[in-house]
């Protein structure tokens, strides 16, 4: 196996393009496998059905031009591979029957051929027998079961929880908080995490800091740590004779290896701030960023710019591709503003309006077909507190030019600025419902589905007892189902906040985090869940803990993060922000969170107070893994393979 890179490349490129075109052979079924081991012949008599599907099937060939472009790269390789239905060598010599050419069958496909029957174990024993199967060379550690295994399926793999400035020289200090999370859809390696922060970064980002901005370029093993551009770079907002600092981080890769961040700049004083939203690009996977360009100015006047989001039409078909969306809300109006010109100037548009309601908390998305999709809050503040806060929904499908009336699609019992949203885990911050929206661009069985998900409370409970739901459309938002309610613990036993939301671009899977209390009885302390649905959006597995001990924070034998103001009195006022970084690309969803295990409970002096926790939760699919593939630890494959894939 030790020439395992260099002939990969070689022998990965031939064999699959070799199975790009198949000749059709009349159909069969497949049978069971037989209590004797197949011989060969009757083996690829057995699988040739499967050939022909696959050589039909859009997402093995996604997945196979995927792997072929990163032969090293072992999750591209195993994505793959363990979509197969068959080994790679089985797929191998149908094409040469099927397309009828013959020739040697390569080392490199011998070698995937023994990892595939890994990934696949009781699929390979079904194809083969125990003891092929049992005389595998020795590529990884004895195969397991995952401990939460579910049936049709294996269990999702959480991966450590990392402190990302746990090696950092000199680590980033004070808080760091209300995080979001973008993963390059071109190369899952590389991931960009913006958070909120008091941190100056050694002075380099500005008076009290505008953005922390981390990265990794490793699959988050291992990150560095930098700033958004301060306000040097936007000249045009004029002087600040202040403090500047950031807020309301958005981040999102385009399709050509950039990232930009979308997020307040703020002039603070004694007594007044001053808003702006500024966007930001880096060219080399979040370490260097360059100014790009000022979607809203009110330094030096009284409009307040506020909780924006942004997105990128990132579809070739599309009629608007390449273009910038943006939503935010000025002094309690919702906005929207698009950009042709990659996020250097912007054409601001007002939304329509509920009467007699402030405006909240925007979220938004873009179909392939163009449409952007925006959903936002309103609530009726009469006095010192709010009530009677809904969600709205509307469209464009002119590239932001013009939107369609509001469609109401919640009416909340809970309610922000009402002085009732305080739980225990967030009793100075507070929560709101405002939710997020994705929408299935893969082109698969959910093609097209429009999902919403928030947080209320049911009645006779309240916001110590909120849970995470999730409404769909599947006309496009015309029309949306009834609530799934997506925590599973009992309902209004436990508080369940802040969920973020994202559809994962391989298989169209709605992918769910949300901070949860369940663990603790006070309702104090924080862990991260996450859930996915399989069916569409009718309904969600079985829900994974994501948070867990870990030895890269100073209190390793804990999991969660507690920012009470009364158990822990240094906590950050902020505590969590109003949510969390949630993304999902093959099976894997991405989490980063606010996190205070570094110094509390113990280590109270650390310099390092709120940090980002970072995890990565390898979630696999029943559908594809029918056959009961146990999951397994592949952490020793590279040192067996002079480096692995």
């Amino acid at each position: 196996m030790r020439d395992f890179h260099r002939s990969l490349r070689r022998g990965l490129g031939l064999a699959l393009a070799a199975i790009c075109i198949a000749t059709v052979l009349p159909a069969q079924t497949a049978d069971q496998a037989p209590e004797t081991p197949l011989t060969p012949s009757q083996l690829r008599a057995q699988l040739m059905p499967e050939y022909q599907k696959l050589m039909n099937d859009p997402q093995f060939h996604a997945l196979r031009a995927q792997a072929e472009a990163e032969p090293t790269n072992r999750a591209m390789v195993d994505a793959w591979l363990r979509y197969l239905p068959m080994s790679p060598k089985e797929l191998l010599e149908l094409d040469m029957m099927a397309r009828r050419y013959e020739h040697m069958v390569p080392k490199t496909i011998m070698d995937l051929h023994y990892r595939w029957m890994q990934l696949r174990p009781a699929l390979a024993t079904a194809h083969y027998g125990d003891e092929d199967v049992n005389q595998i060379p020795e590529l990884l550690p004895e195969v397991k079961p995952a401990d939460n295994a579910t049936e049709g399926g294996p269990g999702p793999i959480v991966g450590p929880n990392k402190n990302v400035a746990f090696d950092f020289a000199p680590p980033p200090e004070d808080y760091q908080g209300e995080v979001q999370l973008a993963v390059n859809p071109l190369n899952p390696d590389q991931i960009v995490i913006g958070a909120n922060s008091f941190d100056t970064l050694g002075g380099q980002c500005g008076d009290l800091g505008t953005q922390s901005i981390f990265y990794s370029s490793d699959g988050g093993a291992t990150w560095g740590h930098t700033c958004s551009p301060d306000e040097a770079g936007f000249p045009a907002l004029g002087a600040c004779a202040e403090s500047v600092f950031g807020s309301d981080p958005a981040v999102i890769w385009n399709d050509q290896n950039q990232v930009f961040i979308n997020h307040m700049m703020l002039c603070g004083g004694f007594f007044t701030t001053e808003f702006s939203i500024v966007t930001s690009r880096s060219d080399d996977g979040g370490a260097t960023w360059t100014p790009v360009g000022i979607v809203a100015n009110s330094w030096g006047g009284t409009d307040v710019e506020d909780k924006n989001f942004y997105e990128i039409d990132l579809t070739p078909s599309s009629p608007f591709y390449g273009r910038h969306y943006v939503c935010w809300d000025r002094s309690n109006d919702q906005k929207t503003a698009y950009s042709t010109d990659g996020g250097a100037t912007y054409v601001e548009v007002d939304l329509p309006a509920n009467p007699g309601t402030l405006d909240l908390g925007c979220e938004l998305e873009v179909e392939d077909d163009g449409t952007v999709h925006v959903i936002f809050n309103t609530l009726t503040c009469p006095g010192a507190t709010c009530n009677n806060e809904q969600m709205f929904y509307t469209s464009s499908t002119d590239g932001g030019v013009s939107w369609a009336p509001l469609q109401e699609l919640v009416d909340f019992s809970l309610v922000g600025f009402s002085n009732l949203n305080c739980p225990p885990a967030q009793d100075n911050r507070c929560i709101n419902p405002q939710g997020t929206i994705a929408v299935d661009n893969t082109g698969g069985a959910c093609d097209g589905n429009l999902y919403v998900t928030f947080t209320d409370f049911t009645a006779g409970n309240d916001a110590a007892t909120t849970d995470v739901f999730v409404i769909r459309s599947t006309d496009g938002g015309t029309t949306w189902g009834a609530p799934v309610r997506v925590n599973d613990d009992a309902a209004g036993d436990a508080g369940q906040f802040h969920p973020f939301m994202v559809v994962d671009p391989a298989n169209g899977y709605p992918v769910v985090g949300w901070q949860d209390t369940r663990n603790n009885a006070s309702g104090e302390e924080l862990d991260v869940y996450v859930s996915r649905s399989e069916d569409c959006g009718l309904s969600f597995v079985s829900n994974i803990q994501a948070t867990a001990p870990s030895a890269e924070f100073n209190n390793p034998g804990i999991s969660a993060t507690n920012l009470n103001t009364t158990t822990n009195a240094n906590a950050n006022p902020n505590q969590t922000g109003e949510y969390l970084g949630v993304d999902a690309f093959n099976n894997k969803v991405y989490l980063a969170w606010t996190d205070s295990r570094h110094y509390f409970p113990a280590s109270t002096t650390e310099s390092q107070a709120e940090n980002v926790g970072f995890t990565v939760i390898d979630f696999f699919s029943a559908e594809v893994f029918d056959d009961g593939f146990e999951s397994a630890d592949t952490s020793s494959w590279s040192a067996t393979t002079g480096g692995g894939i």
